[in-house]
């Protein structure tokens, strides 16, 4: 398939540029609200007196939510702009995270859970969001470089999260993640105020229901787009397989305190910031196949580490977090380009940003439950999604080059 060349500028737009702290902060919007509470679990196991499942679904309903935004924002934001529309989802995650404060004192469960159902479908807009306006503002050369760099987010804030979760429940209680979520929730508002208007046209009929499903039935048959999106949502499924389900392993079956948790939680985080920055520093050497290669390799290589150190026995909290620093190190080497790739192949952005979300967040869903109906060992269990996903990755890529390439 070829792609129109471009002006010789990087930039579509007159208009302020984005900056990359913006980007990054609404990027990691939704993850990092689903990343600082998992060290929470196991409290919240011990505080309503239910088994690790019940407990999960905190996680689960929140990345259901994650999903499902993804699909709300496109509409509001061509009718009313990219900035309206930020607004909204935000004020909508923070009424959700106040909602979950008072969950805890409450000891209400149920409130909780929905609560946290309501702060995904609002902090889904920040992930939709950002790959519109890097659309928006940038052509596809340069957009390759930022949202490489925009992706250090996945590296910086979920990981700084999960271990400023671990000292908050260790020190301050779980209830505290959501008093830090609900106060990143209003800096993300100041950051979005900030922000320059990168929408050229307001579409008055977006709203209208049979268009909306017309427009998007039509962009999901876009093949490229669809199995991008796939690829690129089970490597976001290995991240919150693995989120959802390391501290029922690290605190649980390895007695690890959640602070402790916490600390090795950078470890992981360590990798995706280092692959971040080197996918941004390659976008400008290497072809985009070759980064995508690389990326694909390493992942497999911290998989098959991973899954032979526990089959041979190796069961320590070192040899749980330093494989995954080598999967996490791969990630975003091939998210940031497959990202790209996906957008850009689709004339529509608003539509193939929120579809492309919404299928990434989706599959993320999908490997939580589908290991949550596993019922087994843990360990054994994320071992061999690990596995059967790089399957399914490299059967999909060696599709999508093909298509690429007619």
């Amino acid at each position: 398939m070829t792609v129109p060349a471009e002006p010789h500028s990087d930039y579509r737009l007159n208009v302020k540029k984005p900056s990359l702290l913006t980007l990054i902060v609404l990027i990691s919007y939704g993850s990092i609200g689903t990343a600082l509470f998992t060290p929470a679990i196991p409290s919240v196991m011990d505080r309503f007196h239910v088994g690790a499942g019940i407990a999960q679904l905190t996680v689960m309903l929140f990345l259901l939510g994650y999903s499902l935004g993804q699909l709300i924002y496109s509409p509001v934001a061509k009718r009313y702009g990219r900035k309206p529309a930020l607004y909204v989802g935000i004020g909508v995650s923070l009424i959700g995270n106040f909602l979950c404060i008072l969950a805890g004192y409450i000891d209400d469960l149920t409130l909780l859970v929905l609560a946290r159902l309501i702060t995904s479908l609002g902090s889904s807009v920040g992930l939709s969001l950002t790959f519109m306006i890097i659309s928006d503002y940038y052509y596809e050369s340069h957009a390759r470089k930022v949202t490489a760099y925009t992706m250090l987010a996945f590296a910086v804030v979920p990981g700084v999260g999960i271990a400023i979760g671990g000292f908050l429940v260790a020190y301050l209680g779980w209830i505290s993640c959501f008093y830090f979520l609900f106060l990143y929730g209003v800096f993300a508002l100041f950051l979005a105020y900030r922000l320059a208007e990168t929408s050229t046209e307001k579409e008055s009929d977006s709203f209208s229901l049979r268009r909306v499903i017309k427009a998007y039935l039509r962009d999901f048959k876009n093949p490229i787009l669809s199995l991008y999106s796939i690829m690129i949502g089970t490597t976001t499924a290995f991240i919150y397989t693995f989120a959802a389900t390391a501290p029922v392993i690290g605190i649980r079956m390895m007695g690890l305190s959640p602070d402790v948790y916490g600390i090795y939680n950078l470890i992981p985080a360590a990798g995706y910031f280092l692959g971040n920055f080197i996918a941004a520093r390659l976008s400008s050497h290497c072809k985009i196949k070759t980064v995508l290669k690389l990326g694909i390799f390493m992942m497999a290589l911290g998989i098959l580490i991973f899954a032979a150190l526990f089959f041979l026995g190796f069961k320590s909290p070192w040899n749980l977090f330093l494989p995954v620093f080598i999967i996490y190190f791969g990630s975003p080497l091939f998210y940031s380009n497959a990202a790209v790739i996906a957008t850009f192949r689709v004339p529509d952005k608003p539509n193939a940003s929120s579809i492309m979300s919404f299928i990434n967040i989706g599959c993320a869903v999908l490997g939580l439950a589908l290991l949550e109906v596993a019922h087994g060992n843990p360990m054994i269990m994320l071992s061999l999604f690990f596995i059967l996903g790089m399957i399914f990755i490299l059967f999909l890529f060696r599709r999508g080059q093909k298509l690429i390439e007619d």
